[in-house]
């Protein structure tokens, strides 16, 4: 191989926006927004190695992982099948889905209201079925929860405390489902900073919120559902009302034909 051809190859295919990864996630972007749509045939290899400035390789690499997600099925002689997301995709798929709504706000909003509510209903039956085993862990919980509180003033300080603080509450359950729930939770917060800065703006809230849940954990009671359930679904109702006013305040400023711009609260 020529010397040129050699660092060429070399640039392009260790490039971070040329990498397998990389472009299984532009292709999943795409796919979301209807690019290419349910039913259709994506480009073949050889095409979307030529539009990427890749080698048919690395392509396979990346549409290998969209068959594992469930976004395309190959098919003898008829190539590349899209699949529809809706149908066929999973949990994974929701950091996504917000981030190709962003110029959307009523939409993205719901998406992240049904992901923080499907994580509200199994948190609070987990927590009050596993309060035995959750309370022989409450100093360090309490001690989670003083990190949050420290941690004001820096908000991936906050978020990262927060997320602690609700992992060790799901250790001690010992659910895995709910776990893989959490997680996705946690890539949206690290993903996308928009949505970070609406569950955070207030960490007195967060710190408040989890006294609550904490509180209510101890003390038992009939109640003590309604009060996990409330100190949560309080929590999570600011974060989506922020969520899509910052959303609605963007979108304003920028104009409909700057509404890509919004991609600037997704961290890569």
């Amino acid at each position: 191989m020529p010397f040129y051809c050699a660092i060429h190859w070399l640039v392009t295919e260790t490039s971070p926006d040329r990498s397998p990864s990389a472009i299984e996630h532009s292709l999943t972007l795409d796919i979301l927004r209807g690019r290419y749509a349910a039913g259709s045939r994506l480009p073949t290899v050889r095409e979307l190695a030529e539009q990427h400035g890749v080698n048919p390789t690395t392509i396979q690499r990346a549409v290998s992982r969209l068959e594992t997600r469930g976004l395309v099925t190959a098919r003898q002689g008829s190539g590349l099948r899209v699949n529809d997301p809706a149908e066929c995709g999973d949990i994974s798929l929701v950091p996504q889905w917000l981030e190709v709504t962003l110029d959307q706000p009523t939409r993205a909003a719901g998406i992240l209201a049904d992901l923080l509510e499907m994580r509200r209903a199994l948190a609070g039956r987990l927590l009050l079925r596993h309060r035995v085993a959750i309370l022989a862990r409450l100093p360090a919980l309490q001690q989670a929860a003083q990190r949050v509180r420290r941690a004001q003033g820096d908000p991936d300080a906050v978020r990262d405390a927060d997320l602690a603080f609700s992992r060790e509450l799901l250790r001690a359950a010992g659910n895995v489902v709910a776990l893989s729930v959490f997680n996705t939770v946690a890539r949206v917060l690290v993903e996308l900073p928009l949505v970070s800065a609406a569950m955070y703006a207030a960490p007195e809230e967060n710190v408040a919120s989890m006294a609550q849940v904490l509180g209510a954990l101890a003390g038992g009671g009939e109640d003590a559902g309604a009060v996990i359930e409330g100190a949560i679904a309080a929590i999570d109702a600011r974060t989506v009302a922020r969520f899509e006013a910052s959303l609605q305040a963007r979108r304003g400023e920028a104009g409909p034909a700057a509404a890509q711009g919004l991609s600037v609260g997704v961290r890569a």
